[in-house]
């Protein structure tokens, strides 16, 4: 089994974005903010924003340099 860093890194490398819940489906981290931590810590570029859904904001991860005007 891979680590969750790892997995996280090539979610991040294929342009992905994700938030908390999709962490908890895609790698069964709970700890979302921990591993992004880890990896800002290694020198890998994520960024995040905050967006707006059914009265609650969610934050989204995403490696720098590939957020799209959406």
């Amino acid at each position: 089994m891979e680590s969750q860093t790892k997995q996280l890194k090539e979610i991040f490398n294929r342009g992905s974005h994700i938030s908390q819940l999709d962490a908890l489906r895609w790698v069964k981290s709970m700890r979302l903010a921990a591993r992004v931590y880890d990896l800002k810590q290694e020198g890998f570029p994520i960024e995040s924003y905050r967006r707006k859904e059914n009265d609650k904001y969610i934050t989204y991860y995403y490696k720098s340099g590939e957020l799209d005007d959406n």
